[in-house]
């Protein structure tokens, strides 16, 4: 049970000798050989592992592994790694102390060692006068990474001690990173002289200085440990007895060793992201009793992130409870599970769920409890355990809930929305249920990529599939495939139809459209067609948004995840053929027109980009059909006069037909019809319709040889009308009282009728790009006006009408690029607003818009004697979130400017300025445009992930640039005179680094461990780039205009490079073997002159471009082109020669010549600005 590890004696440690230490394996899957490697025997044991049993990888054991799980991880494994990770390792310890001997060692430690013993917890206790050598060895780490809790007892002399120091350091880690629980002992010490490094703490760590046998970044490391250990909450022995003493500790920690961490799903996957978002709100820090809700579609992971949220604040709590698949549980044994896990044993059964409420209100509500709901799907469940109004429990408590409904969430403190992971989460998740390893071997790449894009990013799916796929030869993996993209998984689909189940009829019909059409799709565009089948579309969307079944993306767009939209389109097909209603394959609907016993029952008919149709056919025979989508077929010249028979038919979709010019009379006889859809096609002008008096949306955009409308006969019953890049140069006559957007944008309207005004509905107003030239005072009227849209009127001259004022609905106005000169009052509703590019526009008073959120403003002088513009009023916008200031005449910004405590991105267009204000600590994104400006320092920006610096002709320097942990985005452009950079190493999350325009930088420097994205471009005087290292994880590298650029170190380890550029590199020889790059899909050459050979096997190109490369002869490998796409070798004399040769095959596309190429794009480069979208 409990094990006093002694080591032998050995060298004395002023000897200088050091021991061998064995280097430990942390690799995230699991340390063991992986399944495509032959197992090796290790020294001392025959099953992979050291000293016959003992760890060789930190977390090839059971202990281990619940920790992992308390850190912010899902934990993934191959299927197996299970088994041999469910096996406890010996030793196993619960409890590990850490003393100086000479202080404790027959006194205090002694005796709570033993105390512990008899109580039955396993303890490991240290002796560290018997240890040599300088670190610790492998054994002792094991034994720290093991223990649940660590016990460090602080005496006189503990900090005299490197070992007991080390210790610390290595629990503070485990504290961090897994979540250990730290309990410290003050034996004759005060907390205060631990914390503060005084008396003879302060002795013992100069002591250790002094002696110069350690590095600074160590000293620093002990100091900082002992800060934070001398802060927790532990005992202090005192004047007090040894045996109340220890018996007071025994005593807590069988409480906390009692307590049962839930065991997360066998996958660990970052999501480091979301459990520090939502620890935020509901961690230690934060007092009172809180309720977190987590809702998302089925599969999407949250069960598994609550499980690690429990885990994570299990520590603070005695009472505990986790109530797991609610959905299928009674509600009454709910109930009796959660009395009976909070007061830890059985009590007598509850008969009804009232009787239930009452004990759960009498027996618990003095208990401070940490309950997991799992999978609730009725608000009846929440009602029965927690209560709808006050929590139940005491103060402190904290309540996790996880559901599909976000509509359960109302009672919450707290919502978090979790969606399906990123690609790169997701194809690690994927390769280790597949592979047993985070990453897929090169010949399964693309499978792998292509199952994951099949699975939709989503958890669940990865999980089974990837299973469903292991060890699994490549033949398998494509049948298997190709079989997933028509047929969804049978396990991911009962998951997943257990939400449509759910749904009410019309609900389910709105669904079933949206993933069979309406993918992509406005909303408000289909909203009216679903409404005229009397479905009450708003009511059945909120529904499916609140269970997760659809989201409504930028632009008002609907999406589905492509599982769920899977999903859809089989619950359609497995109804009967005689009975389908709804058709999206084109080739199957032109089936079934041919077919007359189901022509009768088709509702829906979707022939999209149907290729060959040149006419419809006759419609005579499908009475029902409702909606009849031809979008994208170009070839469509004629629409068949019997379209006028489809009584029922509510929507028309023609968009994309290009070569259609006319549209059938017999068209106005569509009583029914609410959408009509026409963009990007060639007609020439709509006729009076007097027969669609139901028409509600009218798509017109983009018809460039329109120029007649006459909308007399449904006016009345529009509400949507789009002449966007129309030839229409006036508003059509008709009533518009219906009227609630209307898009004029790029039309040759010079002036909007005073008529308008009887659009009292309207909300929506485009009219960016076109050629009016006066806003009418008649927009006062508009009183239900949301969005006036007027950008790049180039001839809008003159005031906005003072009527504006009385718009108090208005959200958004935006007037970039136009000739109004004067800003009259605006209305308190405002949210964003945009003004920009006119020189004659005085600088506004916004002092009134407290409710703004995005503000886009460029002031600029008058004339030379203007006075600057005063913005004193800015500080007072406290709900901004988004601001874009330029102007020449500003050298200042205002003192208040730091007060923006909501403000997450920021631009500064300002050449005036001499030097940066203080800054909002909050922002993310800072984009920053000054020729004035010498030097910046955003140090404090803690919280920023993106940067640029543009323009600053000036700048010199940035100071402590490596003091922002969290940037992830880094783009210097354009800065003639910045001539070194800090080292980058402190940027542990930058992905992205451009740098562009630097003639005077001479290195870049430092270790970017996530670092993916490399473009460099005329920086003359640059010669050394990063640490080789930074090159290991990088995808896309592009370096252009760079003479002094010699070599580049570290490419030939970059196992994740999919493009390589590099233009204009007189001085680069050579390229170091790219045979590890098999990731490599282009490569780029442009005037390297000296480039002799390209060596490695690059078994993925698919594009190949090398121009002016006169010195380069060979390629070392020639025949792993199989991949290859395109290629175009020019101006390359010396590797023409032999391009003839037979070992050159698979470049018989490529295109040579040594003549210039007109109009050459670069196609290497994937540099990406960084633009904020306002």
């Amino acid at each position: 049970m409990v094990e006093k590890k002694r080591r032998p004696e050995a060298e004395a440690e002023a000897s200088g000798v050091e021991p061998r230490t064995e280097l430990l394996n942390g690799g995230g899957s699991g340390g063991g050989p992986r399944d495509d490697e032959p197992k090796k025997r290790r020294k001392g044991g025959g099953d992979g592992s050291e000293g016959g049993g003992k760890s060789g990888s930190i977390i090839d054991n059971a202990q281990s592994y619940e920790l992992a799980t308390r850190v912010g991880y899902q934990v993934v494994a191959s299927p197996s790694k299970i088994q041999e990770m469910e096996k406890p390792m010996e030793p196993y310890h619960e409890v590990f102390l850490s003393f100086r001997g000479s202080d404790t060692h027959r006194d205090i430690t002694d005796y709570l060692y033993h105390s512990l013993v008899d109580a039955g917890i396993r303890a490991y206790r240290d002796d560290e006068e018997l240890r040599v050598g300088k670190d610790i060895g492998p054994e002792l780490l094991q034994a720290i990474k093991q223990s649940k809790i660590s016990i460090p007892i602080f005496s006189k002399q503990y900090a005299a001690s490197k070992w007991c120091l080390m210790e610390l350091v290595q629990m503070v880690e485990c504290k961090e990173k897994w979540g250990q629980e730290i309990m410290p002992i003050f034996y004759d010490v005060e907390p205060s002289e631990v914390r503060k490094q005084t008396r003879t703490y302060g002795e013992a760590i100069q002591s250790h200085v002094n002696k110069q046998l350690y590095t600074n970044e160590t000293i620093q490391n002990w100091k900082a440990a002992l800060n934070k250990v001398g802060k927790l909450k532990g005992w202090e022995l005192k004047e007090r007895g040894k045996g109340e003493f220890t018996k007071e500790i025994v005593q807590k920690l069988l409480i906390e060793l009692k307590k049962n961490y839930l065991a997360v799903t066998n996958c660990l996957v970052e999501m480091d992201d979301q459990v520090d978002q939502i620890m935020e709100k509901i961690g230690e820090q934060t007092t009172g009793t809180k309720i977190v809700g987590i809702y998302g579609m089925g599969g999407v992971g949250k069960t598994t992130l609550a499980t690690i949220l429990y885990n994570k604040l299990l520590a603070d709590f005695d009472n505990c409870c986790f109530l797991s698949n609610i959905r299928e549980t009674k509600i009454v044994s709910l109930q009796n599970q959660l009395i009976s896990d909070v007061l830890r044993k059985e009590c007598p059964s509850i008969k009804s769920i009232n009787e239930g409420i009452t004990e759960i209100k009498n027996r618990l509500s003095s208990k401070k409890v940490l309950l997991l709901l799992d999978d609730v799907d009725q608000n009846t469940q929440l009602e029965a355990l927690v209560g709808t109004g006050e929590c139940w429990f005491s103060r402190g408590s904290k309540v996790i809930i996880t559901t599909r409904d976000k509509e359960l969430l109302k009672v919450v403190d707290f919502q978090h929305e979790l969606t399906e992971m990123d690609f790169g989460h997701s194809l690690q998740l994927f390769s280790r249920h597949a592979f047993g390893r985070d990453s897929p071997p090169a010949e399964y790449v693309s499978l792998s990529q292509k199952a994951v894009e099949i699975c939709g990013h989503l958890p669940l799916a990865l999980e089974i599939i990837g299973s469903l796929l292991h060890r699994n030869d490549i033949n398998k993996w494509k049948n298997v495939l190709k079989k997933l993209e028509t047929i969804p998984n049978e396990k991911v689909k009962n998951k997943l139809n257990i939400s449509f189940e759910a749904l009410e009829t019309q609900e389910q019909e709105i669904f079933l459209d949206v993933c069979c059409f309406f993918v992509g799709f406005n909303v408000r565009i289909v909203t009216y067609m679903w409404d005229s089948c009397e479905f009450f579309p708003e009511c059945s969307l909120e529904v499916l948004k609140q269970r997760s079944l659809i989201k409504i993306a930028k632009g008002n767009q609907l999406w589905v995840h492509d599982q769920l939209r899977d999903l859809g389109r089989v619950i359609v097909r497995e109804r009967a053929r005689e009975k389908q209603s709804r058709v999206w394959d084109h080739e199957e609907a032109i089936d079934v027109l041919e077919t007359e016993e189901t022509a009768e029952n088709l509702k829906v008919l979707n022939l999209t980009d149907c290729k060959n149709l040149l006419r419809t056919p006759n419609f005579s025979a499908h009475q029902k059909l409702e909606q009849l989508i031809l979008e994208g077929c170009r070839e469509l010249v004629q629409v068949d006069r019997s379209i006028g028979e489809l009584k029922h038919l509510v929507l028309l979709n023609l968009k994309y037909c290009g070569k259609l010019h006319t549209l059938p009379d017999e068209m106005e006889e569509l009583e029914a019809l609410t959408e009509l859809l026409v963009d990007h096609t060639s007609i020439t002008n709509i006729p009076e319709w007097k027969g669609m008096e139901k028409l509600e949306t009218l798509g017109a955009a983009y018809c460039r040889l329109l120029s007649e409308c006459n909308l007399a006969g449904c006016s009345t019953s529009l509400s949507y009308l789009n002449f966007t890049s129309t030839g229409i140069s006036e508003l059509p006559f008709g009533n518009f009282g219906s009227l609630i957007e209307l898009n004029l944008c790029w039309t040759k309207i010079r002036e909007l009728p005073n008529s308008i005004e009887t659009m009292k509905n309207l909300r929506v107003l485009r009219l960016s790009h076109s050629i009016l030239e006066k806003l009418p005072s008649a927009l006062g009227m508009l009183e239900e006006l949301e969005e006036i849209e007027a950008g790049d009127c180039q001839f809008l001259y003159g005031e906005i009408p003072t009527e504006i004022r009385r718009l108090s609905f208005l959200k958004i106005l935006r007037l970039t690029g136009t000739g109004i000169s004067n800003i009259p009052k605006l209305p308190e509703s405002m949210t964003e607003l945009y003004l920009t590019g006119n020189r004659r526009m005085r600088c506004p008073d916004l002092s009134n818009l407290l409710n703004l959120r995005v503000l886009v403003l460029e002031v600029k002088y008058q004339n030379p004697f203007d006075l600057a513009p005063s913005l004193n009023w800015i500080g007072e916008l406290r709900k901004l979130e988004s601001l874009w200031l330029g102007g020449d005449g500003l050298v200042t910004l205002p003192s208040n400017f730091n007060l923006l405590a909501k403000l997450r991105k920021l631009k500064l267009v300002l050449n005036s300025l001499g030097c940066l204000p203080w800054l909002p600590q909050n922002l993310s994104y800072f984009h920053f445009v000054g020729q004035q400006l010498m030097s910046i320092n955003l140090s404090y920006l803690g919280k920023l992930l993106e940067l640029k610096d543009d323009g600053c002709e000036q700048l010199i320097k940035i100071q402590d640039l490596e003091h922002l942990k969290n940037l992830q985005r880094l783009d210097l452009a354009n800065l003639p005179l910045l001539v070194k950079l800090p080292d980058l190493t402190g940027l542990k999350k930058l992905w992205s680094l451009a740098i562009v325009g630097c003639p005077k930088l001479v290195e870049v420097r430092g270790h970017l461990e996530s670092l993916k994205e490399l473009y460099l471009e005329k920086c003359e005087s640059l010669a050394k780039l990063l640490d080789p290292l930074t090159f290991k994880h990088i995808e896309n590298l592009d370096i252009s205009r760079c003479p002094k650029l010699k070599k580049i170190q570290g490419l030939e380890n970059s196992e994740n490079l999919i493009d390589l550029c590099l233009w204009g590199l007189p001085l680069l020889d050579k390229l170091l073997d790219l045979t590890n790059n098999k990731e490599l899909e282009h490569l780029d050459l442009y005037d390297c002159p000296c480039l002799v050979e390209i060596r490695g096997r690059l078994e993925s190109l698919k594009g190949l471009d090398i121009f002016k490369c006169r010195s380069l002869r060979k390629f070392s490998d020639p025949s792993s082109f199989k991949k290859l796409q395109y290629s175009s070798i020019e101006d390359c004399e010396k590797l023409e020669e032999i391009l003839k040769s037979d070992e050159y095959r698979y470049l018989k596309k490529v295109r040579v010549g040594g003549y210039h190429r007109h109009g050459y794009v670069r196609r290497g480069s994937r540099r990406r600005d960084i633009e904020l979208e306002w």
